[in-house]
């Protein structure tokens, strides 16, 4: 199993996003033609509307061109009975299991959360597949170290080094999770808080 940020459940978003822009533009663009607007107020506001709508149409259409010549080239992590692979353009490294201390996936919930009472601050967000290493400082000495974070472990027994991947898909999460439990069961460590660092949602 694998994911990776230019995969196809990506692309089918980005289409998505054509015919719901295309079809807004059209619309607007057909008020115009058939004067449903009466003043000068309501057509500049009216133009102001399809303009944005056009540039949505437009990022939504140069997406869905690139995405697929793209897609090799974004990073990408994927896990099998070797091990955890980790890819950067067209290179892949692997980190065999025998290296790998646990797995699993950490995310964010905002300081506040406590004091907001179920508002929108306690959800959990920014999901990331984390791999624990047992070799200390491996990431520094290799390609790794693109995805290195070494922060206060989720369980005392794991080293704080480890190398981590921001899922964008909740169907990414589950499916690394799967993948991990039927070939390496005993690494799976489950999902945990991370480290709110100052960056927040926004970190790594």
């Amino acid at each position: 199993m694998w994911s990776r940020y230019g995969d196809k459940r990506h692309l089918v978003f980005v289409l998505a996003g054509v015919l719901v822009f295309g079809g807004l533009t059209a619309l607007g663009i057909n008020a115009f033609v058939s004067g449903d607007f009466d003043s000068g107020t309501e057509q500049v506001i009216g133009g102001i509307i399809t303009g944005f709508l056009t540039l949505g149409l437009v990022f939504c259409g140069y997406a869905a061109v690139t995405f697929p010549a793209r897609r090799h080239r974004l990073p990408g992590v994927a896990v099998d009975a070797a091990g955890v692979w980790w890819y950067r353009e067209r290179a892949a490294t692997l980190v065999p299991w025998p290296d790998i201390a646990g797995v699993g996936v950490g995310y964010l919930r905002a300081p506040a959360a406590a004091v907001a009472g179920g508002s929108s601050l306690g959800r959990r967000r920014n999901f990331a597949f984390e791999v624990f290493l047992r070799v200390p400082g491996l990431p520094a000495r290799s390609v790794l170290r693109t995805w290195a974070a070494t922060e206060p472990p989720p369980v005392p027994s794991l080293p704080a080094d480890r190398l981590r991947f921001v899922v964008i898909t909740g169907g990414d999460r589950h499916d690394l999770q799967a993948a991990v439990q039927r070939h390496a069961p005993r690494l799976w460590v489950g999902e945990y808080e991370r480290e709110w660092t100052r960056l927040g949602a926004f970190g790594k």
